[in-house]
């Protein structure tokens, strides 16, 4: 062989060998990484939903390029799994949690078109929709832990009545979520562009899930309830305002259909008025302080509701007391007489109308009482404890008030013969 032959038989052995080691380089490098995947503890658990469950994940890997480079699909409530990755090379690691279906995507750039979308408002049974988007070196520990994050926010209301007049009582019968979002962008800012993105009734806690605002703990304060929504994220108010208040819409404004708001239902009842079948309702905008409309994904808002007075201060939208009837004048009504007479074995029922319907009300059964122990009528109180049917046993007159307190403070009188001359 000639030495230009010996030189291109080692210039294709150095090559064979350089090609080798490089195979022998990349095998090594690429290694088993361990991925786990931590709902956190962002917001306080909750009884209902479990704010930590995980039911289903979808992982998209991106590499730098941000082609994809690998996905899983877990269920079942599993949590990890084992991907095999280059070392000291960066990673795009993107998680859905909870949303009942696999997300995939060829690149990273397709995750802008990412949504999630509910068909009712308090559909996650299953857990609270979470993600996750996170850069990742992989290093010689090949341990990657994700943090997940909820798509939702979590409200939690309190109610303060210690600055209420003390004839005003307001028991809370529902509470929900005005312009509710139906959707959200996964993995950029989200917000409401119209009425159409909005459930026509958001998240709502009934009597029974509502009962803890008319349990008061202490000073007037009650329980706190919760309630949750997708993220709304509207900005800044576009005005000076100098108090809540002020932070409402006109009809005509656009915005009005776009931000999230609290609407609260209650019985009301005071010395002067009462409702009927709407309620007494308070709206208010949601936002982390007075000027902001933002309602964030992962966050923890606390609201306390502070009503003063006669809580009837505001007009309009914000407190909607077109519900409300006055009371008519202090006055009492016995029926279906004062003076009865009738024949032993007769059944007659007496009965008081008063107004306010709310003043202290004694039927009078001590009197009633007293006539059974000589004899003259038994009797049974009416369910509303507003009267009674008295079954007359034998001869006799007897005497009933029923009296009504403040600010009625007055008595019906019924006298009762039975079988007299």
């Amino acid at each position: 062989m000639g030495r230009k032959g010996r030189v291109s038989g080692q210039i294709l052995t150095f090559c064979s060998l350089l090609l080798c080691s490089c195979a022998i380089d990349t095998e090594e490098d690429i290694r088993d990484v361990y991925v786990r995947f931590d709902a956190g503890r962002m917001m306080t658990r909750a009884i209902d939903p479990d704010e930590e469950l995980i039911s289903d994940i979808s992982l998209m890997i991106f590499d730098e390029t941000g082609a994809a480079e690998d996905c899983f699909w877990l269920s079942g409530g599993e949590r990890e799994c084992t991907a095999r990755l280059i070392m000291d090379k960066e990673y795009t690691f993107c998680a859905c949690a909870n949303f009942g279906y696999q997300v995939y995507a060829d690149h990273i750039d397709e995750l802008e078109e990412i949504t999630f979308h509910m068909a009712y408002p308090d559909e996650y049974r299953e857990g609270i929709p979470m993600y996750s988007m996170e850069k990742i070196r992989i290093t010689e520990k090949p341990e990657v832990t994700l943090n997940l994050k909820r798509l939702m926010a979590k409200i939690s209301l309190k109610i303060d009545r210690s600055r209420l007049d003390e004839d005003v009582e307001m028991h809370v019968r529902s509470v929900r979520i005005g312009n509710c979002p139906r959707m959200v962008n996964v993995f950029t800012e989200s917000r409401v562009r119209g009425g159409d993105d909005c459930f026509p009734a958001g998240f709502t806690r009934g009597a029974l899930e509502a009962s803890g605002l008319n349990i008061n703990t202490s000073k007037g304060l009650s329980e706190e309830i919760s309630l949750y929504m997708l993220e709304n994220m509207q900005g800044e108010i576009p005005y000076p305002i100098t108090s809540d208040s002020d932070k409402v819409f006109d009809r005509d404004d656009p915005m009005r259909e776009k931000c999230s708001y609290i609407e609260m239902e209650m019985d009301y009842i005071s010395d002067q008025m009462y409702s009927q079948y709407k309620g007494l309702i308070y709206r208010f905008y949601l936002g982390e302080d007075r000027n902001s409309l933002d309602v964030e994904r992962n966050c923890h808002y606390h609201i306390t509701v502070t009503p003063e007075n006669d809580g009837l201060s505001d007009d309009g939208w914000r407190v909607d007391k077109s519900d409300l009837t006055e009371f008519g004048p202090p006055a009492i009504m016995g029926y279906p007489s004062s003076y009865i007479r009738g024949d032993i074995g007769d059944r007659i029922h007496i009965w008081c109308e008063y107004s306010p319907w709310n003043a202290p009300f004694d039927v009078g059964i001590s009197y009633m009482e007293d006539d059974k122990a000589e004899g003259i009528y038994d009797y049974e109180i009416d369910e509303d404890g507003r009267g009674a049917v008295l079954t007359l046993t034998g001869p006799g007159r007897g005497l009933i008030y029923m009296e009504a307190g403040d600010p009625i403070n007055d008595a019906a009188l019924f006298i009762i013969e039975v079988n007299l001359p």
